[in-house]
């Protein structure tokens, strides 16, 4: 897949703690650059259609509406 070169400028922590995370997992720093922005537009469901982080959004959702996760002690179990 073809790339898109940004320039973006970070606070001191943000460049230490990336540079920290790069060097734990072995993996550039514009690696987890791409993985973060990957998730925040998971989380903020913008991702376009066909990424294949797409099919993810929404895998949570209870089939009773909001109840679930947060919500499982009171969620009455059908047989």
């Amino acid at each position: 897949m073809k790339k898109i070169r940004k320039q973006i400028y970070l606070d001191p922590w943000q460049d230490s703690r990336l540079a920290e995370l790069a060097r734990r997992a072995d993996v550039s720093e514009a690696e987890i650059v791409r993985k973060a922005i990957d998730a925040y537009l998971v989380a903020v469901d913008e991702l376009p259609v066909g990424h294949p982080l797409s099919m993810l959004v929404g895998i949570g959702a209870s089939a009773q509406g909001s109840v679930g996760g947060s919500d499982h002690d009171q969620v009455a179990i059908k047989s």
